[in-house]
Formats: C-alpha cells, sequence, structure tokens
C-alpha cells in the first residue's frame, strides 16, 4: 500500500501527468454536462442510417423539418398494421428533383400498394442550391463517415464539442433559459419538447427569410410532373400543409408568395389527394414546428382523414 501511495506521489509530482489526469477528468465533466440529453438513437447514428435507406418503405413522410417534427410512423403503424412507414424529412429541405428521386427510391418497387405523403410548407417550395440543409450534408457523408458514426456514435457524442455555456447550463439546469428534449426514432421522426416554448425566433427568422426568397414556381411545377408520374405509377400521393401557429401561418400567407388554392388545384389535378389539416390548432414549441404531444395528436388526425377518404371509396395504398 505505501509502495502504490509512493508511486503515485512520484506520478502526481510530475507536471505532464496532472496534466493529462486533470484533462482527462474535465473532458469527462463536459462529457457528461450537457444541457439537453437526447434519447433513442445517437444524432449522429439517426443521420448515418438514415442516408442509407433504399427500397425499404411502403409509407414515405416527405417534406422539411416540419414534417420531420409532425407526423409519427411508429403512431401511423397503429392504425396501418404491418405497414412500413418511414419519416424523410430532413431540416432546410426543399421539393428539388435530387430529393424527389431519393424519395422514389426509398419505396420497395416489389410492393403494389405505395404510398407518398407530401408536407408542403412555404419554405420548402423556395428555390436554394441543391447543396442546401441535412438532406445534402448527409448523402455527401462518405462510407467510412457512415460507419463511423452507426458504430461509435456514443463515443464521438461524447466527444462532440461543447462550450462552456452550455456546460453551465448542464452542471446547473436552473440557470438554462429553456430545456429540449429531443428523441431520435429509427422510423425518421424526430420528437422534440421544449419548456418553455417561444414564437419570436423562429418568426424573426422567417420574416427574414422571405425578404431574400419566396414560392419558385418551377418548384411547384416541378411537384405537380412528380405527382402526375407517381399517380401514373399507382403510387398513391397525398399532400397537406404541415401547421405551425396563427402567427407564422399569417406571415407566410402574406409575404412567402405561395397561392394556397392553386397549388391545391395543381396537385389534386395531377392525380393527387390533398387533406386539409386546420394551420393553427396545434402546439408548436417554437412556431414553426410542432411540440412532441402536438404532433401525436397531428399524426392521429391525419390519419383519421385518410380514413375517412376511404369511407368515401377512395382506397389507401396500405397493406391489407
Amino acid at each position: 500500500m505505501k509502495k502504490t501511495l509512493s508511486k503515485f506521489r512520484y506520478l502526481w509530482s510530475d507536471r505532464t501527468v496532472r496534466t493529462l489526469i486533470l484533462t482527462v477528468i474535465l473532458i469527462a465533466i463536459m462529457g457528461l454536462s450537457r444541457p439537453d440529453r437526447d434519447h433513442g438513437l445517437y444524432p449522429s447514428e439517426y443521420w448515418a442510417r438514415k442516408a442509407g435507406w433504399e427500397q425499404c418503405a411502403d409509407m414515405v413522410l416527405a417534406g422539411d423539418s416540419r414534417v420531420l417534427s409532425a407526423l409519427s410512423p411508429i403512431e401511423m403503424q397503429r392504425y396501418f398494421p404491418g405497414t412500413r412507414i418511414y419519416n424523410y424529412g430532413f431540416g432546410g429541405a426543399w421539393f428539388s428533383k435530387q430529393y424527389m428521386d431519393k424519395v422514389e427510391e426509398l419505396l420497395d418497387a416489389k410492393v403494389e400498394n405505395k404510398t407518398i405523403i407530401m408536407g408542403i410548407s412555404p419554405h420548402s417550395l423556395t428555390k436554394r442550391p441543391a447543396e442546401t440543409g441535412n438532406f445534402y450534408e448527409i448523402h455527401s457523408m462518405s462510407n467510412r463517415d457512415r460507419f463511423m458514426h452507426i458504430h461509435f456514435a456514443a463515443l464521438m457524442r461524447f466527444f462532440d464539442p461543447l462550450s462552456f455555456s452550455a456546460a453551465i447550463d448542464g452542471t446547473f439546469p436552473s440557470l438554462a433559459e429553456s430545456h429540449t428534449e429531443r428523441t431520435f426514432f429509427a422510423d425518421g421522426w424526430i420528437a422534440v419538447h421544449k419548456e418553455p416554448s417561444s414564437k419570436k425566433h423562429a418568426i424573426r427568422k422567417y420574416a427574414g427569410f422571405y425578404e431574400e426568397r419566396v414560392v419558385d414556381p418551377c418548384n411547384i411545377e416541378n411537384i405537380v410532373k412528380y405527382v402526375k408520374k407517381w399517380t401514373s405509377q399507382r403510387i398513391k400521393v397525398y399532400g397537406f400543409i404541415p401547421p405551425t401557429c396563427p402567427e407564422m401561418y399569417e406571415l407566410e400567407a402574406a409575404v412567402s408568395g405561395l397561392d394556397e388554392q392553386y397549388f391545391i388545384n395543381r396537385f389534386e389535378t395531377a392525380g393527387g389527394i390533398w387533406i386539409n389539416i386546420d394551420p393553427a390548432a396545434y402546439h408548436s414549441f417554437d412556431g414553426s414546428h410542432l411540440q412532441d404531444d402536438a404532433a401525436l395528436q397531428l399524426t392521429r388526425d391525419f390519419v383519421a382523414e385518410m380514413m375517412k377518404l376511404q369511407k368515401e371509396n377512395v382506397p389507401l395504398a396500405v397493406k391489407e
């Protein structure tokens, strides 16, 4: 015992050893002090797995981050048991040719009944460089990086950069202005719960965005083209506008350049089935995206509308 203590004192007297030990302790503290812990898959693993999806779905939910956080495949499967449903929403996604081609590639070609649900936000109809948003980022990931993110996600997450202020919030939660919990599901949904919620930031952000970009008619034509193509292949295509909050809906109606009724008419003429959702009936945690419980309610309401159409003799493209 004395020899062990003696060795420890000798090592501790070495400045380099002390520095290494303290560094390891500090890294451990920082790694354990993340203010908002995620649940489910690790974020990097979630995105890496999502990048590898193909020929795996009977039903694909497509759109930007509003779809990503708004529709739960696992909740849908309660009503469509046995149906493989994936949420293929991405932050900052727009309906580019590359994105819609990939949406189609997710559908299992061997399955007769296939469905695509498109969440059409004004933001997703604006034209931006193809190299925009999470969709481009994850699909430009190398195979090596995908492997690392899938198999070593826990280790990589532990060593992710963390600001000092975030570490303080994690160590002293009562000092944080808000708390956000995210759950990353293997089916593609990200459930978000934030307390307290706040709409001001998103409203300012989108107001500034629409000063520079508005809905591009070419994007509408591209969507119409793909809806015609898909429905001609006996793929059921549903469309809806993901709900936000009253203030956001009014802002986008005023400045985004989207003529909602014109778009719906074009969508339905192309063979799509439009589902009207109350744009302000669900709680948004930031003015743009739905809180987790509101997302589950929206999912149930959306399925109810699909079933209503089924009763009106409009067949659903889901497995029996």
